[in-house]
């Protein structure tokens, strides 16, 4: 670099470049400094940093970055606001071109500005007029970009590019990328724990500090020449990361997976267990009760002793609330083919033997079963899945099948007063004039076998039409109260 090349430089540093920018570094006024050291900010090279000497001189001195280092008085460094005296050479090369594009410009050209120049052309040419003999006077305006295109058409002009181009910037964002990805995999197995906020806060805690620790080594050990960190590339990084970071998302991901299909196989495993435990209690009641009635001269009919019926029913509401939807739809096929839930409709002292009033049914899915006199009152079905189900004769007073799925269902004869069908999908939906769907509500605009609820129901039939689910309030005092035989 010539002294002219190095005066433009200076010119443009002095004109364009905020002193404050800790982009470019501060501004350093030599003539202030203990050592006579001249440093605007930028030290021309990644390796090199330059000192004019003394005034009387005029010397351009060379020295390494290991040098300053070894002799702590010329380590500006250590001079109050000064970050560091080095930036890259394409930084470098571009103010070189922005200064012989100011240089160039016509002297009566608007972008033309004389701030320093001629003390800089002093300091190194010892010319103070600031005439130029590298330059080549350029006849009319010409805008920098144009300029630098046609005389270095390499260099991109871009602020943002010099950004990214930057190796410990590439470094900053890999590691908070890395440290998100941490984050995000550290905190699946927490959204399916029961202490989420703990588990989640611990989580991030650990992988937060985790990175901050990683974070502070990695920049410890850039500032080291031989860490080779300075003049990495984005795609430096990317070579040197992309393979590691995806065995370590392959193996987070491979884990997760691992431990999500045990979790489903354990719960699996759980719920068939329980079920088998129901079953096989069911039955031993069901047996001593077909054993004491062999001894009985006149024994009684129903299919569980008196004394057998309060732990059965104990037994089943409990399993019910453990049960998956499938299971439940098991354990109520069971229990009616046993004829332990039906009654006769007709009758208003027939009642079934267990008493499953207000059961927990969400979610319970029967299909193609046949369950003519079921008697279950003000059992939640919520979200409930009945395809091909005959529910013929069936006292389902006051039930809720709020967001359930009904396909060819058969309610022939059955009482469903009081019950909620809000925003139920209803099709192929069979009843008979006996049916009771007396104060049963639908959601506003709800259609039964794509009719409207209004259209399906004749005009002496009392329904209700509401707007939210909670707006159905059925007579759950009067429920408990009423003699069952009497619903």
């Amino acid at each position: 670099m010539t002294a002219s090349e190095i005066a433009r430089l200076i010119i443009r540093i002095e004109e364009t470049v905020n002193p404050d920018s800790e982009y470019y570094g501060k501004l350093v006024k030599w003539w202030e400094q203990e050592k006579e050291l001249w440093h605007y900010g930028i030290g021309l090279s990644n390796t090199h940093f330059f000192n004019i000497g003394t005034i009387e001189a005029k010397e351009l001195q060379i020295l390494k970055r290991h040098d300053i280092i070894e002799q702590r008085d010329l380590d500006i460094r250590g001079n109050p606001g000064i970050y560091s005296p080095f930036e890259s050479d394409e930084i470098i090369e571009r103010l070189k071109y922005a200064l012989r594009w100011l240089n160039d410009l016509p002297e009566n050209s608007s972008k033309k500005k004389l701030n320093g120049k001629s003390l800089a052309f002093l300091i190194f040419t010892d010319d103070q007029s600031g005439t130029d003999q590298d330059g080549e006077l350029i006849p009319r305006e010409i805008e920098f970009e144009s300029y630098l295109k046609q005389n270095s058409p390499q260099l991109k002009q871009s602020k943002i590019r010099d950004f990214f181009e930057k190796g410990r910037t590439w470094l900053y964002i890999f590691l908070f990328g890395f440290g998100l990805m941490l984050a995000f995999i550290g905190l699946i197995p927490g959204v399916e724990s029961g202490n989420f906020l703990i588990k989640w806060g611990s989580r991030l805690l650990f992988v937060l500090v985790s990175t901050l620790v990683l974070a502070i080594i990695f920049v410890l050990i850039s500032n080291f020449k031989w860490s080779g960190f300075q003049k990495k590339s984005f795609w430096d990084w990317l070579q040197l990361l992309i393979v590691p970071l995806m065995l370590a998302f392959g193996a987070f991901y491979l884990n997760y997976a691992s431990e999500t299909r045990d979790k489903q196989i354990a719960e699996e495993g759980k719920q068939q267990e329980l079920l088998k435990d129901y079953f096989s209690k069911m039955q031993t009641l069901i047996v001593e009760t077909k054993k004491s009635k062999e001894s009985q001269p006149n024994p009684d009919r129903a299919p569980l002793l008196p004394e057998f019926q309060p732990i059965a029913q104990a037994l089943t509401l409990a399993v019910l609330d453990e049960l998956d939807g499938k299971r439940k739809g098991k354990v109520i096929s069971y229990l009616a083919d046993s004829k332990l839930i039906t009654a006769n409709i007709k009758d208003q002292k027939s009642k079934p033997v267990i008493d499953l009033r207000k059961a927990n049914l969400k979610e319970i899915v029967l299909e193609d079963v046949s369950l003519d006199g079921l008697s279950i009152t003000g059992a939640d079905m919520t979200e409930a899945k009945l395809t091909e189900v005959i529910l013929t004769n069936s006292n389902l007073v006051s039930s809720k099948f709020i967001n359930a799925t009904l396909d060819t269902v058969d309610f022939s004869g059955s009482k469903l007063g009081n019950s909620n069908f809000y925003d139920a999908d209803l099709k192929n939906i069979t009843r008979s004039e006996d049916s009771d769907f007396t104060m049963v509500c639908f959601r506003e605009n709800q259609k039964i076998n794509n009719k409207k609820v209004k259209e399906y129901f004749e005009p002496t039939i009392n329904i209700l039409l509401i707007q939210s689910a909670k707006s159905c309030k059925s007579p759950e005092k009067d429920l408990d109260k009423k003699p069952l035989e009497n619903l």
